[in-house]
């Protein structure tokens, strides 16, 4: 039951004690990570064996792998997503001065984090929070308030006026990509379009799930993220053909089917079928829609989480095997 339910750990340590911190993640990694769900790694700004990366990406595909953690001795931001289709494993590590903060938000068993941070914060979705050091001491929600009761921070220094935000800036490569594929205009009396800024966030999502990298970096476009967008143009466009005085049709050759696009294909509409069906239910019993903007809501995601821990408490059995959906939770969905 503990393992079914959402946990979430903020841990914040000096930098001298990244070595220490490397051993908490690593353990946090090896009770998450399975073969059939494995982690992407991106490192920005990071040194890796003695080499300096600005932008390092890899798969975390077995624990073996795990190992790739210690050779990362100096970084600016990492991050570690899980991601499948009842599962979202998300760690973020990164370094603000003599600082590192790490939010770490997960499903799985519980794991042993009080010795490892200056000071952290444990959330579930059953238990009130807890707060400890890296002595071992637990203090709970009353004792975290007597001690800021007791704490007299400096006086507040004066607040600079902030400067108006300066223009975004254009990145020519997205305005020449756009403008190719539309044949529309991008800019209009010196802003972007809203159909542009539309096809921006679109692109930007695809990138991001395709390649886990980021489009920008420090204000500027990442070369990662260039080359994907001149692969876009050079996809070739698909014009209706003039019509054909002759009656005859010459027969279009189709591409073979090979069997790992096909099993792809499959499992994808496996995890589609069982994704419809509990949408279907849920708007059903709350009468409201499951997916909005494209992105699954929260509060389906909640629902789906109660549901879940639900089925597993009365049937005992899996609602999912091998990303389909099972019968015997099929009908415990239809029977709600």
């Amino acid at each position: 039951m503990s393992e079914s339910i959402p946990k979430e750990i903020i841990g914040i340590a000096y930098a001298s004690e990244w070595d220490h911190i490397k051993q908490f993640i690593k353990a946090l990694l090896e009770i998450t990570l399975n073969s059939e769900e494995e982690y992407s790694l991106i490192v920005l700004n990071a040194f890796i064996n003695n080499k300096r990366y600005e932008e390092y990406d890899v798969q975390i595909k077995s624990k073996a792998q795990i190992k790739l953690l210690s050779s990362i001795t100096d970084f600016e931001k990492i991050s570690l997503y899980q991601y499948s289709e009842y599962k979202r494993n998300i760690i973020n590590i990164s370094k603000d001065k003599n600082v590192i903060v790490l939010t770490a938000q997960y499903m799985g068993p519980e794991i042993d984090h009080t010795n490892y941070f200056n000071f952290a914060i444990y959330l579930d979705s059953f238990n009130l929070p807890y707060f400890s050091d890296n002595k071992g001491n637990i203090f709970g929600c009353h004792e975290i308030m007597e001690i800021i009761h007791k704490f007299k921070p400096q006086a507040p220094k004066k607040v600079k006026k902030l400067k108006p935000s300066k223009k975004l800036t254009i990145f020519k490569s997205e305005v020449g990509t756009y403008e190719k594929i539309t044949t529309k205009n991008a800019i209009w009396r010196e802003n972007e379009t809203k159909d542009f800024q539309k096809w921006k966030m679109r692109i930007h999502k695809n990138f991001r799930e395709r390649t886990g990298g980021f489009p920008y970096y420090k204000g500027k476009i990442t070369h990662k993220y260039e080359l994907y967008l001149n692969n876009l143009i050079k996809k070739p466009v698909h014009k209706k053909a003039p019509p054909n005085k002759s009656k005859t049709k010459k027969p279009i050759a189709k591409k073979p089917i090979t069997k790992k696009l096909a099993d792809k294909q499959k499992s994808h509409n496996k995890k589609l079928k069982s994704l419809d069906l509990e949408a279907k239910i849920y708007k059903k019993l709350t009468g409201k829609n499951a997916i909005y903007g494209g992105r699954i809501t929260k509060a389906f995601e909640n629902w789906k989480l109660k549901i879940l821990n639900g089925f597993q408490q009365s049937e005992g059995g899996k609602p999912y095997y091998k990303g389909a959906i099972t019968q015997k939770y099929e009908k415990y969905l239809n029977s709600l």
